[in-house]
């Protein structure tokens, strides 16, 4: 009796270990593919046989990264009809990445059996791979003699398999950086209070910001506009010592700049600057033309001045 209780645990145990399939595959090449590598499983290619979870693990040694990827996915059909292989697809298929290692991986049906492809030229490349399935009729046989091969993808239905990786709490990044649960990015800080809080200089090629707050002050140049005259804004200045709606020196230092704000103030000022030079342009016209008309006066008062002495 207590060797059959034997027997039958060892069984039951086998039935259990028999969700996991490790070391499936173990790969290595001393060199670089022509092409990439293909597994070819033994997995059939047909809808609602399997929803596997394989797993790659290992070292490449051409980037100096860790190999682990996770790829899942499951064989779906179009429509009813199931005997025909053109009809059947790869549904929803994912993958993510433990290590740094990230290159494209496709799917394919060859032959009758799906097909995992990495397209990457990497050299000395080694990793073994594994897989848990269960629940959908199973066969141990699909987990056993999977092959690889530098050839190209071929067969049909190939799909690109989308990365997708997600984090929860708090990411902590090298050279003091986070990544919050709040979605708040801190690069040479630790304690973000935006969304992007970076203590220490950037270096970018461009800027651009969304005029969602601050006003364009075109407004500036419609008629109706009350333009304060320079007699105010030299009281205003002489009083305050700062330009009209420009913080001044001590806020900016004890409230920081808000770049879009100020720069739609400085706009404004400019544009301000442009209705004085063009009304001081004016101006200057109007006396240029009353110089003109003096002068042409002297003249006239000059040639009767000179015929009465004659």
């Amino acid at each position: 009796m207590k060797k059959a209780m034997q027997v039958f645990c060892l069984f039951f145990v086998s039935l259990l270990s028999a969700q996991n399939y490790n070391n499936i595959l173990n790969y290595y090449f001393n060199g670089v593919p022509n092409h990439g590598v293909k597994i070819k499983t033994n997995l059939p290619f047909q809808p609602g046989s399997q929803m596997p979870t394989i797993n790659l693990n290992g070292y490449n040694y051409g980037t100096g990264e860790s190999i682990n990827l996770t790829v899942n996915y499951y064989i779906f059909a179009r429509n009813a009809v199931f005997s025909d292989p053109n009809n059947f697809y790869f549904h929803v298929p994912s993958m993510s990445s433990h290590g740094s290692y990230t290159p494209k991986v496709f799917l394919a049906h060859e032959n009758g059996k799906v097909v995992i492809y990495i397209d990457d030229k990497s050299y000395f490349q080694r990793f073994t791979v594994s897989a848990y399935a269960h629940g959908m009729g199973e066969a141990i046989e699909w987990f056993q003699g999977w092959t690889t091969s530098d050839d190209p993808i071929a067969g049909t239905m190939i799909v690109e398999v989308p990365y997708k990786n997600r984090f929860k709490g708090d990411i902590f990044l090298s050279g003091s950086g986070v990544w919050d649960a709040q979605g708040k990015v801190g690069i040479g800080t630790t304690a973000p209070d935006e969304k992007l809080t970076v203590k220490g200089k950037i270096h970018t090629q461009e800027v651009k910001v969304d005029m969602a707050g601050p006003l364009v002050p075109d407004y500036v140049f419609a008629p109706d506009y009350d333009l304060k005259s320079l007699s105010e804004v030299a009281q205003y200045i002489k009083e305050n010592r700062h330009l009209p709606e420009i913080p001044s020196a001590k806020e900016i230092e004890t409230n920081g700049l808000y770049l879009a704000e100020m720069n739609m103030k400085l706009l404004k000022k400019i544009e301000e600057l442009t209705l004085y030079l063009m009304q001081q342009d004016k101006k200057n016209y109007e006396l240029l033309f009353l110089l003109n008309k003096q002068e042409q006066r002297i003249q006239d008062l000059e040639k009767k001045s000179q015929q009465i002495r004659k």
